[in-house]
């Protein structure tokens, strides 16, 4: 695995020195963040990036096989859970060391999506060989030893039939709370329709779910069979001895080297003979072939009809009500649950919709055209058009801007500073007191962080009593300059600086 690590040099970060920090991040977009803003995250095709925003530099991962988790995926303290060429993982980041969690002989893809911030706790989902109609992903927990290391995963329960009676294709947990006691996941359908799941923790250790699938359908109706047994085609080596299986794979290298030759006008010959496998079976074999082929055909024949009355009876009797794949995000309280749902058999038209996790889990569907990103302990409930962030103030229908949201908690100066920027899509901690954002489009993406009770890294012993004797500082903290005011302000460079806790720009 390439890993590469390196001083993000081109970083533009500006800093205020009230107790907050506002910075702009960019070239990238970094789509998720650790609970304190420390860590944020990107991702693109093949590509990780770890972004340390404390000391601007940044860890990545361009080995193609490294993948995010899905959830709330890397702690405070810097460890971030994924998968590695489909072995379930997790990072120490200030290490830069990946271990694999526990999987057992068998299990095929598999990932960590989600991890608690004492590290205690990892969900994520194991593969199977299952075939088509059953389920082939999994649900797990990860629990952590006494010793820093993880034990063997505890699978969850899921349901074995879906609401149209058949078994779902995966079940995916993305989100779990802080406490480890709720975890946010999602059925997926045989056609990958996703239905927001719930799990929760009793105090007894037994672990309860509850899918949300209310509207989709009349209740009591009966759907028709689901075939779950696709016909195996029949293989021509079960009807060859090895003398003429080894004579076949022969002829048919000959063969494929001659078409070559005369497809790149090495030779003026085209192959005449063509090796089928038939022409090698005895007239016995050959015999018993043609009748497993016909087989074969009248069962596809029956399995197709099979599935094509099932999906023309759904397709008739359900509302496609369904949300977006992995777009889960779970409060960090475990009270709400953030997501999109889709209408429509096309899934084009998205509405932000939010769960209130309870006894039974009730669910708002805000249809306004919009994408649900995040949601904070109180209800808070970020959105966006890609455009422009939006914020559901808790118990509230309507919508208000992400800067007249901050402007509602008091927060001006975070509103000023975001209000000559797009700010694109937006999430947040789950006190609501860290913000980021990116907006863009590939190859020119933008980032910021906002932390509104944070302290700009390195910058202490601000002198605030006048300017008769000043410190300077740079956007990384560090004191470029000491001494009277006006001599310290003439010998600056051309750049941003930090005297008596102002911003001051050197031309």
């Amino acid at each position: 695995m390439k890993k590469l690590l390196f001083l993000a040099m081109t970083m533009l970060s500006t800093c205020f020195m009230s107790a907050q920090i506002m910075k702009e991040i960019p070239g990238l977009r970094y789509h998720a963040m650790s609970e304190n803003g420390k860590w944020m995250l990107s991702v693109d095709n093949g590509y990780i990036g770890i972004l340390n925003t404390e000391t601007d530099e940044l860890q990545e991962y361009c080995d193609g096989v490294t993948t995010l988790g899905m959830g709330n995926m890397v702690t405070n303290d810097g460890f971030l859970v994924g998968n590695i060429d489909g072995a379930p993982s997790i990072l120490d980041i200030e290490k830069k060391e990946w271990k694999q969690l526990p999987v057992k002989k068998g299990d095929t893809y598999s990932s960590a999506n989600a991890i608690t911030n004492s590290r205690k706790y990892i969900v994520g989902y194991i593969g199977n060989s299952n075939g088509f109609g059953n389920t082939t992903i999994e649900p797990v927990i990860w629990t952590m030893n006494s010793d820093g290391t993880y034990a063997d995963y505890e699978k969850l329960p899921y349901p074995e039939k879906d609401f149209t009676g058949v078994a779902p294709q995966y079940i995916l947990p993305n989100c779990i709370s802080e406490d480890g006691t709720v975890i946010g996941a999602q059925l997926v359908r045989q056609d990958n329709e996703c239905l927001p799941m719930i799990y929760k923790k009793a105090e007894d250790g037994t672990w309860t779910y509850e899918v949300y699938d209310k509207g989709l359908c009349e209740e009591g109706t009966e759907f028709p069979e689901f075939p779950t047994e696709e016909p195996i085609v029949p293989s021509y080596y079960d009807y060859l001895s090895q003398e003429e299986a080894g004579a076949y794979k022969q002829d048919s290298t000959e063969y494929a080297d001659s078409l070559w030759a005369y497809t790149i006008g090495e030779s003026t010959q085209r192959p005449t003979y063509y090796p089928d496998p038939k022409y090698y079976m005895t007239e016995e074999n050959l015999n018993m072939y043609n009748e497993a082929w016909d087989s074969y055909l009248t069962l596809s024949d029956e399995y197709s009809q099979k599935l094509m009355n099932f999906r023309s009876f759904y397709y008739e009797h359900v509302t496609p009500n369904f949300y977006t794949m992995n777009g889960v995000w779970l409060s960090t309280n475990g009270k709400y649950y953030a997501t999109t749902c889709k209408k429509g058999w096309e899934g084009t038209i998205g509405d932000a919709a939010l769960l209130t996790v309870g006894k039974t889990s009730e669910l708002y569907d805000y249809k306004d055209g919009l994408s649900g990103y995040c949601v904070t302990n109180d209800g808070d409930f970020f959105v966006s058009d890609a455009g422009t962030a939006y914020v559901y103030p808790a118990n509230s229908k309507e919508k208000v801007t992400l800067i007249d949201w901050l402007r509602s908690k008091g927060e001006t100066e975070a509103a000023d500073w975001l209000s000559d920027k797009e700010t694109g899509i937006a999430i947040c901690s789950g006190d609501g007191r860290v913000i980021s954002g990116y907006f863009g489009a590939a190859g020119i993406y933008d980032s910021w962080l906002i932390k509104l009770d944070g302290t700009p890294t390195g910058i202490t012993g601000i002198e605030q009593d006048g300017n008769s004797h000043v410190k300077a500082y740079d956007l990384q903290g560090r004191i470029v300059a000491e001494g009277e005011y006006n001599e310290v302000r003439n010998n600056l460079k051309r750049g941003i600086y930090i005297i008596n806790g102002r911003k001051v720009v050197v031309k």
